[in-house]
């Protein structure tokens, strides 16, 4: 099922339950052979294509994901969702107005983790809403607009391009996907400037294929 059905299917069982309402692409690329070109990872401008997303536990809800060195290894191992845009999501009450109605024509992406290709029910993102220093984790995909992430096409600089968290309630300066010190917990924080581009600590790429040994410097 699309994130979209599973987002309002989950609203709807909300109801019957509860009886109220609870309302590249980026384009770094996948770890094993075993996930190969249907896989990916996500790489910041910061530190290069060598460094990508990856889970430093054992594929459990919560768990933080952190930005580790490139090689064969199945945490690094995510696949690209295309989940439409960013109006579709706002016209069925999934995104809020400050998303919605500022961003509408930009995509939305889940990325699902899938250790040695194998999918599992775990995506990118937030516990909470996206706020200054809102760790990033593996959530249950198509739970929320915590786990959808807008690529702002507005902002692409080649390859590279930052992602909005779909729970975003700010404008001028909107919580997007960041990375800090390699081995450190990813967060979302304030999109901010430098030299008049968005910082590269906040621009993304992201590759499919398989890391071989030649690429890693």
């Amino acid at each position: 099922m699309a994130m979209k059905g599973r987002i309002v299917a989950s609203a709807a069982a909300l109801l019957l339950v509860g009886g109220v309402g609870a309302a590249a692409a980026p384009a770094a690329n996948a770890a094993t052979l075993a996930c190969g070109s249907g896989c990916m990872a996500l790489a910041s401008q910061s530190w290069g294509l060598n460094y990508v997303t990856s889970d430093p536990g054992s594929a459990t809800a919560g768990q933080d994901i952190i930005l580790a060195r490139a090689a064969e290894f199945s945490a690094e191992d995510f696949m690209l969702r295309d989940e439409g845009t960013v109006a579709s999501f706002y016209s069925d009450g999934i995104f809020g107005p400050a998303v919605g109605q500022t961003w509408p024509s930009d995509q939305s992406y889940e990325y699902q983790y899938a250790p040695d290709g194998v999918a599992t029910t775990l995506c990118l993102g937030l516990a909470v809403t996206a706020a200054n220093g809102t760790a990033v984790s593996l959530q249950p995909c198509g739970s929320s607009a915590r786990v959808l992430w807008i690529a702002l096409s507005a902002d692409r600089i080649g390859s590279y391009q930052p992602l909005i968290n779909g729970s975003d309630t700010v404008t001028s300066t909107p919580y997007v996907l960041t990375a800090g010190q390699v081995g450190g917990i990813l967060t979302t924080t304030e999109m901010y400037l430098a030299a008049g581009s968005v910082a590269p600590s906040q621009m993304w790429e992201s590759r499919s294929g398989v890391y071989y040994p030649y690429q890693l410097r």
